[in-house]
């Protein structure tokens, strides 16, 4: 196709998709300089682009994912000849509007998925061959909205092109705010003016402006009398449409920093974090919280949230570029249902760029399995059976990759469509559980380790970073011991089992597979990180597992403290209980100063899961303590020593007088006593009944 011909088609496309509220995808496939010339000619000067690309093209410059917030395109390029992020490719797409063109360069697509390997590699990825561009060679073409010009070509080739032709009777207008969004308002209004105790639940898919009613919600609040609104998610840019939309309602609003202020009320940014510390002080004032993207908050969080704040909004994405808010509904719902009873939802349906029927959103939903998967059901009939199933083998099954994302989805909100790209590209060890032919649990690990010497050297002092082995870097840096690097291993990256699927060993069995492989393959210790919550340690306890190591600081985004876990598969791991120790000497020293925030039952569960500190004569003093010998001040030293390695795990309020230094006014208010003698009552009840003798001793 010659550029005059390929403009004079995409005008008459373009005239329309306008008419359709459709967008469409446009491949160019062949050499980069022949797309550059006839996407030079069919582009207007005064159309809005965005480029996702390393360098210029066709006379335009990329923008980062951050710069497409926000923001409204007639065409998005993205330069499918390097490598870059899947999340940027929809984060750039969600800004088409209706009649908008998703323009992907590519090289003829039979060289594609070697030439992109070939990328890959340059940016340190270790890939011989792209397996997920070649399942993009095969869905491309068969796609509704893919419109296929090659290079020699004279047409497109456009799939479906009858059900893309229709015309509808009436040309469709975008609806801004929407009906969904006046309602979502009235209903976050209402949250912040009705009965106290009422979470609203906000749940849409991408392009629905769900965050912009909250922008629009808060102005509303501000205007109405309230003084503060607070508004939290895991970074500031991701609403910062909801400062723009809360400005165009407040005429004279100014921003400064993360608060906007009016007429002396304010609608304020809190991290995750900021927001724990804040929520957890007398003086917190807001007469509403609203969580942006809450499904990036483990349970214990929100649940903490929900415990000191009487007026919240939670909303998250069902799908999307930032993560799947599916596994936070399934898991949220009965933390709600139990705490919360009263709660309410919202939900946005109505897109606002595009139509309904847009067929550019079904499209990328197929490909990047967006959609939702059947889900395993709560009755399966066989026996379980645990296989280890290579990238190879999903790619020419799409069922059972999609059934195998849908897993990950629902386990972990951050699984984003770049984690489809690495779960097919990236060299891993994938286990699924079958019962019968349904696909109930999966476990995927990532190799690490094997390291040369001289690496290994430079990681440990700080000096180098090396793409991957994030775990073993981590704790080779930390220790200072190379063998971390040098031995190899696998990181467990994501268990899932489906719903309901669980508490029936489908997740014991998947680890007892990988073990075995893990054997099979020399590796020395299997490791993982997670979200530091008691049922969570519980279970990698049961299964073999030791904590490592303890984040110093809440992870911005999730707002949790991370913890890491190792179990060794042989005698070579000498190092492993010297880092319990040091684990246990921190926990001693620092925690008041760098975790003082962090959930006491979480902390609890790991105090009691390290290897006994207590001496003879910690336990002597304890026991003395409780027999009102010693004043508490004297023999606080001894009780902490005596909480590690201890059974029962010692009490919420035991770890935030010890560890977390909270005083006892604070203590008195938080746990409803009549002072400090009723505080020291409940703490020589516990210590009463501990057991840190030498037979827990390890």
């Amino acid at each position: 196709m010659q550029a005059d011909a390929f403009s004079q088609w995409c005008m008459s496309r373009r005239a329309s998709n306008v008419r359709r509220g459709h967008r469409q995808l446009i491949v160019l496939s062949g050499e980069q300089r022949w797309a550059e010339a006839l996407l030079s000619a069919a582009i207007n000067s005064d159309d809005g682009v965005l480029l996702v690309a390393h360098d210029a093209l066709a006379g335009f410059q990329p923008s980062g994912k951050a710069a497409s917030l926000g923001i409204e395109s007639d065409w998005v390029i993205i330069d499918g000849h390097r490598y870059s992020s899947v999340n940027h490719w929809l984060a750039a797409a969600g800004t088409l509007r209706g009649g908008g063109s998703l323009v992907l360069l590519t090289p003829p697509l039979a060289d594609w998925p070697q030439a992109y390997a070939l990328a890959m590699r340059e940016a340190g990825f270790a890939v011989e061959h792209s397996a997920f561009i070649s399942r993009l060679t095969k869905l491309l073409p068969l796609q509704p909205a893919v419109c296929l010009i090659q290079q020699g070509s004279q047409s497109a080739q456009v799939s479906h092109s009858t059900s893309l032709n229709g015309n509808k009777a009436q040309a469709w207008q975008a609806e801004v705010p929407s009906a969904d969004q006046l309602s979502t308002v009235t209903a976050i209004v209402r949250a912040a003016r009705g009965r106290s105790g009422r979470p609203l639940v906000i749940r849409a898919d991408r392009g629905r402006g769900k965050t912009s009613a909250l922008g629009i919600a808060a102005a509303e609040l501000l205007r109405s009398g309230s003084q503060k609104v607070v508004i939290s998610a895991a970074r500031v840019d991701m609403v910062e449409i909801a400062f723009r939309r809360a400005m165009e309602v407040l005429p004279g609003a100014v921003r400064d920093g993360d608060k906007l202020v009016w007429q002396g009320a304010a609608l304020e940014y809190l991290t995750p974090a900021d927001l724990l510390s804040a929520s957890a002080c007398d003086d917190f004032r807001a007469e509403l919280v609203m969580v942006d993207e809450a499904a990036h908050l483990p349970l214990p969080v929100l649940e903490t949230l929900l415990g000191r704040l009487p007026r919240l909004v939670f909303s998250t994405t069902v799908s999307g570029y930032e993560g799947t808010g599916r596994g936070f509904d399934i898991r949220f719902r009965r933390c709600l249902d139990q705490l919360r009873p009263q709660w309410r939802r919202q939900f946005l349906a109505t897109p606002l760029r595009w139509a309904d029927d847009d067929p550019l959103e079904t499209t990328l939903n197929a490909i990047f399995l967006l959609g939702t998967a059947d889900a395993a059901p709560g009755t399966v009939k066989g026996g379980l059976r645990v296989d280890s199933v290579s990238a190879a083998t999903l790619v020419n099954d799409d069922l059972a990759l999609a059934q195998v994302f849908q897993l990950l989805m629902e386990a972990h909100y951050q699984t984003t469509p770049q984690d489809l790209q690495y779960l097919l590209e990236l060299p891993s060890q994938l286990m699924i559980a079958r019962i019968g032919t349904t696909i109930v649990g999966v476990c995927q690990a990532l190799p690490e380790g094997g390291l040369a010497d001289e690496q290994c050297e430079r990681v440990s002092r700080g000096q180098r970073r090396i793409k991957g082995h994030l775990l073993a870097q981590a704790l080779a840096q930390r220790s200072g011991q190379t063998q971390w690097l040098v031995a190899p291993s696998l990181r467990i990256n994501r268990i899932a089992v489906s719903e309901g699927q669980r508490r029936r060993g489908i997740a014991s069995a998947l680890l007892q597979e990988l073990l075995h492989n893990a054997r099979g393959r020399g590796c020395a210790f299997l490791s993982s990180s997670f979200s530091c919550e008691p049922e969570l340690l519980a279970f990698w306890l049961r299964q073999g597992f030791a904590a490592v190591h303890l984040a110093s600081r809440r992870d911005t985004s999730s707002g949790s403290y991370s913890l890491m876990v190792v179990r060794p598969l042989g005698d070579n791991l000498p190092h492993l209980d010297a880092q319990r120790e040091v684990l246990c000497d921190e926990l001693l020293s620092c925690t008041e100063l760098l975790r003082r925030d962090m959930p006491a039952p979480a902390l609890a569960a790991l105090l009691a899961a390290l290897p006994v500190q207590g001496t003879e004569y910690d336990r002597q003093q304890q026991r003395r303590y409780v027999a009102g010998e010693l004043p508490f001040e004297q023999a606080a030293v001894h009780l902490k020593r005596a909480c590690i390695g201890a059974t029962p795990s010692p009490s919420a309020l035991v770890v935030e007088r010890l560890y977390q230094s909270r005083d006892w006014p604070a203590l008195v208010a938080a746990y409803r006593l009549t002072g400090r003698a009723d505080c020291e009552r409940q703490i020589k009840q516990y210590f009463a009944g501990v057991d840190t003798g030498d037979d827990q001793q390890e």
